[in-house]
């Protein structure tokens, strides 16, 4: 076998400034392709390494074997029938086989299956070498990336994220001479555009980050920038603490090259405005990262991410504090023009703003919030009025003109010019009527926000359904999945006494339309319990235990939490297996029996162990009564408990399907009495 050398593989593709969203997703996706092509082709290699800037997506393979192990190929041909004649000469169909297997026929050997007799020979090929695979590898790779808008440039037919410039593919300190996105490989990679915008040669692959970093003022590996910008920031500022905002940190990185961090300022009158549009202004527009004192109050400072090392930096931060400057005028200027009308005064113009053409109007919305947020806040004990009053004003700030320029701010600043003219908690609510954003985020704090963010997030999912915008796969535009898991953790959290059946329908109510899906509300409901499972699954919970619960269908989310505790706490006793095998028996005898089955009657009992179990079910069945109207539900499955010797004995003594029509009724009927025991906290047949 060939193939104990080894040797690195570079492969570097150089584009115009990339997407930085799509950077990221762009080269892993690259390396992954590449390596499913060397594992197909039984290429063994050390380790994988990614690079990406905003000028370039490269993949480094360590180690890489320079030529492919030699492939046993086993061949079978003709039948012994058809491969040789009367006079056992081999026919030309043996001598064509054996001629396709490089030897002579008497060479061949045999196999035999339920088939027949036929030739067989077994056939070992040399590997390829490396660099002739490598070309098809990439190719097939750079076909496979998740380009979802590709452009094309010049004259070429060609496309691809953005217009390419230059391809390096070197295998150790060999060119891999091909054409890849109509540009011809070889070992000149470039450095920064501005820093070192000459050819740089390659002589050998696993020289690339080190001569791009040392020559070139480009550090390719992201996270090494990544962590080189956060360092920087540390090291400059100087009077508190920079907000690092993941994503934005992430963005950033995909922008430069060579990160070089500067400190900004600006005039403090404008830190009169709220904080929340500084920082939205200055992450959103200007990509800076803000700065706040040891208290958190934010300073007037920014952090500015070159990607130049300029030999004149006030320059730089002039410029970029003349843009700011520009910036937070405008937003100042929205700002004191919102504060002169009342919020409530926008609430017309929501009339001309469509939520969903068959839905109606951000009006119409609001209508149906005020009368569901009223009845939700009667159910949990909250002011009602409160509610109606911040369900009125929850989408009134969307028409002002500091929401218009930064969506990012809707709720924040109906609290800000709510504040003052209103009552706190309906400011308050205004808020937190977006909470949670996602799946981690902080819940509403006040009972009025929880009555507003669950009216909002249930009107959204029962008008929806209702006009079939249900998403499918991965599919959810209208973000009904994280609203359903907003429902979810807003009533477990808060432990909120509500029945998502009668909420359902309580803002079906509301929608003057006649709805096109009538199984709406229970398509929600089964939405919403879908997602409580997802959750379920994240915290390693049981999902068979789910499914016994579900199985029993509570519509009252804390009512659900309390049979599943029951049920995984009554699971952890010794007696609870056997139990449970005893109740599928019973169910499935009831499921083959026949439908009519009659009422239980004592007079009919023939057998003893008929008796002692009919007894135990009615003494038992008053106790567990009183137990479910005071939803203890493991007390209740203790008791069952109990009921196992006499089920155990009843199963062993007594024939249930016996022929005599009516003792057969009277035992079906007996264990349909003890299967509605059972079934009060869950169905484990499920």
């Amino acid at each position: 076998m060939n193939g104990h050398k080894r040797k690195d593989f570079l492969f570097e593709i150089g584009t115009e400034e990339l997407p930085p969203e799509r950077i990221s997703e762009l080269v892993a996706s690259l390396a992954a392709n590449i390596e499913k092509g060397l594992k197909e082709h039984e290429l063994t290699y050390s380790k994988i390494k990614t690079y990406s800037t905003p000028r370039r997506i490269a993949v480094l393979v360590t180690s890489l074997i320079t030529c492919q192990p030699d492939q046993l190929f086993e061949l079978r041909g003709p039948s012994v029938e058809i491969a040789f004649d009367k006079n056992n000469k081999p026919t030309l169909a043996a001598e064509k086989f054996a001629k396709t297997c490089g030897i002579t026929v008497d060479q061949l050997g045999y196999i035999e299956d339920k088939k027949g007799k036929f030739l067989f020979c077994k056939v070992t090929k040399a590997g390829k070498t490396t660099a002739d695979l490598l070309p098809e590898i990439v190719i097939t790779s750079i076909k496979k990336l998740p380009i979802t808008r590709p452009m094309r440039w010049g004259d070429s037919k060609i496309f691809f994220v953005r217009p390419v410039h230059w391809v390096v593919m070197l295998f150790g300190e060999e060119i891999i001479s091909t054409e890849v996105l109509g540009v011809k490989t070889s070992n000149q990679t470039f450095g920064h555009r501005f820093h070192y915008p000459q050819a740089i040669i390659i002589p050998e692959a696993g020289q690339y980050e080190e001569l791009l970093e040392n020559i070139g003022f480009v550090i390719a590996e992201s996270t090494k920038r990544r962590r080189k910008i956060c360092e920087q920031i540390a090291a400059n500022v100087k009077t508190g603490s920079a907000i690092i905002n993941e994503n934005l940190l992430n963005e950033v990185t995909d922008l430069v090259e060579w990160p070089v961090v500067l400190i900004g300022s600006f005039d403090s009158h404008f830190l009169e405005m709220p904080q929340e549009v500084l920082i939205t202004l200055m992450e959103k527009q200007q990509r800076y990262f803000p700065i706040t004192d040891r208290a958190k109050k934010l300073l007037p400072q920014f952090v500015i991410i070159s990607n130049i090392e300029s030999k004149n930096q006030a320059r730089i931060i002039a410029g970029n504090e003349r843009v700011i400057r520009a910036r937070l005028t405008d937003a100042e200027y929205f700002y004191r023009n919102d504060l002169r009308s009342n919020l409530i005064s926008h609430s017309e113009k929501l009339k001309s703003v469509v939520f969903q053409a068959k839905l109606g109007s951000l009006y119409d919305k609001t209508l149906r919030l005020k009368n569901l947020a009223g009845f939700i806040a009667a159910k949990i004990k909250a002011n009602v009025e409160h509610a109606k009053r911040a369900a009125e004003l929850s989408k009134c700030d969307l028409m002002t003109s500091m929401v218009w320029e930064f969506p990012e701010l809707q709720g924040i600043m109906g609290d800000y010019y709510a504040r003052g003219r209103e009552p706190e908690i309906v400011a308050t609510a205004i808020q937190e009527q977006y909470l949670p954003r996602f799946s981690q985020d902080e819940i509403p704090i006040s009972n009025i926000g929880c009555a507003l963010a669950l009216a909002d997030r249930v009107d959204n999912l029962i008008g929806l359904f209702s006009i079939n915008k249900i998403p499918s796969g991965e599919k959810d535009p209208f973000g009904l999945r994280r609203a359903a898991t907003g429902i979810v953790r807003i009533i477990l959290e808060k432990n909120l006494e509500l029945d998502l059946k009668e909420l359902l329908e309580q803002a079906r109510l509301n929608y003057a339309i006649a709805f096109e899906n009538n199984e709406a509300i229970t398509q929600v409901l089964h939405f919403i319990y879908e997602r409580l499972r997802y959750m379920y699954v994240e915290q390693g919970k049981s999902a068979n235990v789910f499914r016994a619960v579900l199985a029993r269908m509570p519509t009252d989310l804390l009512d659900f939490e309390k049979r599943f505790a029951a049920v995984t706490e009554f699971n952890k006793l010794a007696e609870a297996s056997d139990l449970i095998e005893i109740y599928k028996r019973v169910k499935n005898i009831l499921a083959k029996a026949d439908k009519e089955v009659s009422k239980f009657n004592k007079e009919l009992i023939t057998e003893l162990a008929e008796r002692n179990l009919a007894e135990v079910i009615e003494k038992e069945s008053q106790a567990i009564t009183e137990l479910y109207k005071n939803k203890k539900y493991f007390e209740i499955l203790l008791v069952l408990a109990k009921a196992k010797p006499f089920l155990s004995t009843f199963f062993d003594e007594v024939m249930v399907m016996v022929e005599d029509k009516k003792l057969r009724l009277n035992r079906l009927a007996l264990l349909k009495n003890l299967q509605c025991l059972f079934t009060l906290v869950a169905d484990w047949g499920a």
